[in-house]
C-alpha cells in the first residue's frame, strides 16, 4: 500500500480527533459522570490508535492503547475521573499532539513516552493517592525523567519492608545549577534535609564522591518516607543552587521482583460478559450513529485548489465588466441581455464558491477552551470562558490567521486583565472571573471580541510607562485623552508588566495583534474601565477576494473605495469647510466630520477649482470613527477583483491592492482604515 497518499488525511484527521478530546475532556472534568462524553473521547481516541497502526506511527498507536485502558475503566466506573487521572489524560493527549506535528514536519521526534506510559498502567493497575500523584509529577516535567539506579536484594528487602509499614520509597533526583561553586556542600544540604524527611538507603554517585565533589551536577538518592513528593521537592528545593528536583516513586513490590519507578505489580483483571439487553442497546446505538454519518456527506478538498477556483471566478468577473463597457459603448442591445444572464449566473457562482471557502470560527475557539484552563491553573487564578458564535463564519486564509492574535490577547486578558480570588473578593466581585469571546456578524464584516470583567487598563500606568521606555514625551502625554492613550499598548516594545515571564512582559504580544489584523484588512479598538474590565474588538472583512466598491477619480486616476466601509456620498461647497485645531472639517447632521482631501493625501497634482464649485465627498467609517473624503469625480458602483500589488509594494499603507477594470485600466484600491488614522 503507497502510505503517502494517504498522509494528508492521517494528519488533517488526527488533529481534529485531538480537538476533540481536549473539547471532551474538557467537559469531563467538570460533569465525571457523563458516559456519553466518555464514549466520545473513547472513539476519538480509538480512531487514532487504528489510524496510527495502519499508517505504522507505533508510538502514536501504544499510547493511544494505553489511553483506551484508563478510559475503558472510567466507563466501566470500576475507576473514577479525579484531577489526578485527568491530567494524566490531558498529558497524554498534549504528548499526541508532540508525535503528530514531529510526523508532519517529517522530524524524529524526542518525545518519550515511557514514563507516561508506567503512569497509565499504574492508574489501571489499582495505584492510588499520593503514589499515583508522585508518579504523574514525574512525567510533567518537559524532559521525561528516567530511573539511572540499579538497586541490588538489601536495597529491595529494605523497600519491600517499608511499604509493608505504610511508607513509601522515591528516588530523589537532584540537579544544581549551571555555575555552582560548592557542589560538596551543596549535596551536604541536600542529604541533611532529605534525612530529616525519612531515611536515605543509596547514592549514586556514593556519599564519598558527593563529599569530594567526583560528580557532575546531577546525583540521585533513594528515600524511604512517609511524607508526601510535593513536601520533599519544596524541602529541597528551598536549597539555593539546586535548579531542578524530581521525584520518582517505586510501585507496590514483592520480594520476588524487583521493584520498578511508578508501576504497580499487574494484576489478574476480572471480565464479565455484559447482558444480552446491554449488548442489543449497544448495537442500536451504533446503528444509529453510522446513519447520522452517513447523511451527511462531504469531500476534503485542499485549499490551493479552492485559491485557484477563485482566481477564476475572479477572472471571469473582470471579463463580465470588459463585456458590459463594451455593449455600453457600442449599444448592443443583444449582448446587453446576455451579459445580464451571466452576471447573474457569475454572481451565484462567486457566492457559492465563497461560501465553499468559509469556515466556522469554531476550529480557532475550541483550542482556547484548554489554554485558558491550564494558564488560569499556573496563575493561581479561577477563570470562565465563555464562547459565544462559533457558528459565525470567516474566510479560510482568516481563519489560518487568526489563532495567534486571539492567543496573545486571552493570556492577556488572564495574567493583565482577571484578578487573584482574593483581589476579586475584596472588589466585591465573584472570585471567578469571566472572560467572553464573542464572534458575530455586522453588514460585511465579522466582529470579533474578548472582555473580560477584570481590573481594566489604567491610562495613567501606561502613560507613565510610555515616557520611561522613552516611546513618547511627557509633553506628548499631557495631550492625549484616554482612548489615546490606551492604543500605545499596540507600540512595539511596549508592556505594563513589572517582571518579564512565560506569559508576559516582553512589549511583543500587542503589537504582533494589530500587525497580524491590519494585515488581514482589519482593525482592533479597546474599551476599558478601571475595576470593571477591558474589551477587545476585532472587526474582520468577510471575504478577502470580490468585493463591490464605488470608484472615484482623482485628476486622471481612478481609485476604489470598499462599499463596506462607505456610510453616503454628498455634495458640499469650499464655504462649508471650517478649520479646527489645523484640521478641516464639516457638520453633518449634527455631527464634525474630520475632511481628508485624497490628491494631498495621495500626492496627486490638484486642477485649481472655482471657489464656488461643489466638490464631492465620500463619507466613510472604520469602528466608530467617520471622515470625509473629497475626490473629483463619482464615477459608480462596480464589482471588482482584488489584486495583490506583490512584495515590492507591499509597505503602502494607503493602498490595499489594486484591481482590473472593464477597459483593462489597473485602478487602485484605497485603505479606508489607514487614510482615517
Amino acid at each position: 500500500m503507497e502510505i503517502n497518499q494517504y498522509m494528508g488525511m492521517f494528519l488533517e484527521e488526527s488533529r481534529e480527533h485531538l480537538q476533540t478530546l481536549n473539547r471532551c475532556l474538557l467537559e469531563l472534568e467538570t460533569q465525571p459522570d457523563n458516559l456519553s462524553v466518555l464514549d466520545e473521547i473513547f472513539r476519538s481516541a480509538h480512531t487514532i490508535k487504528g489510524m496510527s497502526a495502519t499508517m505504522g506511527f507505533t508510538t502514536v498507536a501504544e499510547l493511544t492503547h494505553e489511553m483506551e485502558n484508563i478510559l475503558d475503566m472510567l466507563r466501566k466506573a470500576q475507576i473514577k475521573a479525579d484531577h489526578i487521572i485527568i491530567d494524566v489524560l490531558f498529558k497524554c493527549v498534549d504528548t499526541l499532539e508532540q508525535l503528530v506535528e514531529c510526523i508532519t514536519n517529517n522530524q524524529e521526534c524526542s518525545e518519550d513516552i515511557r514514563p507516561l506510559v508506567s503512569t497509565l498502567q499504574a492508574l489501571a493497575s489499582g495505584q492510588a493517592g499520593f503514589e499515583a500523584a508522585a508518579t504523574l509529577a514525574a512525567v510533567a516535567e518537559d524532559s521525561p525523567v528516567q530511573s539511572m539506579l540499579a538497586l541490588d536484594e538489601v536495597d529491595t528487602k529494605i523497600i519491600y519492608t517499608a511499604q509493608n509499614q505504610g511508607m513509601q520509597a522515591y528516588e530523589v533526583i537532584v540537579s544544581l545549577k549551571e555555575g555552582c561553586l560548592l557542589k560538596s556542600a551543596r549535596a551536604y544540604m541536600v542529604m541533611r534535609t532529605l534525612e530529616e524527611l525519612g531515611e536515605v538507603i543509596k547514592s549514586v554517585p556514593p556519599v564519598e564522591d558527593l563529599e569530594r565533589e567526583n560528580f557532575d551536577l546531577k546525583f540521585q538518592v533513594v528515600l524511604i518516607s512517609d511524607r508526601e513528593p510535593d513536601k520533599i521537592r519544596d524541602a529541597v528545593m528551598s536549597i539555593s543552587e539546586v535548579e531542578k528536583t524530581d521525584i520518582l516513586p517505586y510501585a507496590k513490590i514483592t520480594l520476588d521482583k524487583k521493584p520498578r519507578l511508578g508501576i504497580a505489580e499487574s494484576k489478574p483483571k476480572l471480565t464479565a460478559e455484559p447482558p444480552k439487553e446491554n449488548i442489543e442497546h449497544s448495537a442500536v446505538q451504533s446503528a444509529l450513529a453510522d446513519k447520522k454519518i452517513k447523511s451527511g456527506q462531504s469531500v476534503r478538498v485542499d485549499i490551493e485548489r479552492l485559491d485557484t477556483l477563485l482566481n477564476l471566478v475572479g477572472e471571469l468577473v473582470i471579463n463580465k465588466t470588459r463585456l458590459e463597457q463594451i455593449g455600453l459603448t457600442h449599444r448592443l442591445n443583444d449582448l446587453a441581455e446576455t451579459i445580464e444572464l451571466m452576471d447573474r449566473i457569475t454572481t451565484d457562482l462567486q457566492a457559492v464558491v465563497m461560501k465553499v471557502r468559509m469556515v466556522p470560527v469554531g476550529q480557532v475557539f475550541n483550542r482556547f477552551p484548554r489554554m485558558v484552563r491550564d494558564l488560569s491553573r499556573d496563575l493561581k487564578k479561577e477563570v470562565n470562558l465563555i464562547i459565544q458564535g462559533e457558528e459565525t463564519e470567516l474566510d479560510r486564509t482568516v481563519i489560518d490567521e487568526l489563532g495567534d492574535p486571539l492567543v496573545h490577547l486571552l493570556r492577556n486578558a488572564i495574567d493583565h486583565g482577571i484578578e487573584t480570588p482574593a483581589e476579586r473578593q475584596a472588589k466585591g466581585k465573584n472570585p471567578v472571573g469571566e472572560i467572553k469571546l464573542i464572534a458575530r456578524h455586522e453588514g460585511n464584516n465579522v466582529i470579533i471580541l474578548v472582555e473580560d470583567d477584570g481590573r481594566g487598563i489604567n491610562p495613567d500606568v501606561i502613560k507613565r510607562k510610555a515616557v520611561d521606555k522613552q516611546l513618547i514625551t511627557q509633553a506628548e502625554a499631557d495631550k492625549m485623552d484616554s482612548s489615546e492613550v490606551v492604543n500605545l499598548l499596540f507600540l512595539p516594545g511596549f508592556s505594563t508588566a513589572e517582571t518579564i515571564t512565560d506569559v508576559s512582559g516582553r512589549g511583543v504580544g500587542m503589537d504582533a495583534v494589530k500587525t497580524k489584523i491590519e494585515a488581514l484588512g482589519g482593525m482592533v479598538d479597546i474599551e476599558t474601565k478601571i475595576n470593571e474590565g477591558s474589551k477587545f474588538k476585532i472587526r474582520l472583512p468577510l471575504t478577502l477576494a470580490i468585493i463591490q466598491a464605488l470608484l472615484v477619480k482623482v485628476h486622471a486616476e481612478i481609485y476604489a473605495i470598499p462599499l463596506s466601509s462607505i456610510d453616503s456620498t454628498i455634495n458640499i461647497t469650499p464655504a462649508d469647510i471650517k478649520t479646527i485645531q489645523n484640521q478641516e472639517v464639516i457638520l453633518l447632521r449634527g455631527q464634525i466630520i474630520p475632511i481628508i482631501r485624497l490628491a494631498e493625501k495621495l500626492g496627486v497634482p490638484q486642477i485649481p477649482n472655482d471657489t464656488h464649485e461643489e466638490l464631492f465627498v465620500v463619507i466613510v467609517h472604520m469602528g466608530s470613527q467617520r471622515a470625509g473624503i473629497i475626490v473629483d469625480t463619482l464615477i459608480g458602483q462596480q464589482e471588482i477583483v482584488i489584486k495583490s500589488l506583490g512584495k515590492l509594494l507591499a509597505g503602502i499603507k494607503v493602498i490595499a491592492g489594486a484591481t482590473i477594470l472593464g477597459n483593462g485600466q489597473v485602478a487602485l484600491i484605497l485603505d479606508v482604515g489607514s487614510i482615517i488614522q
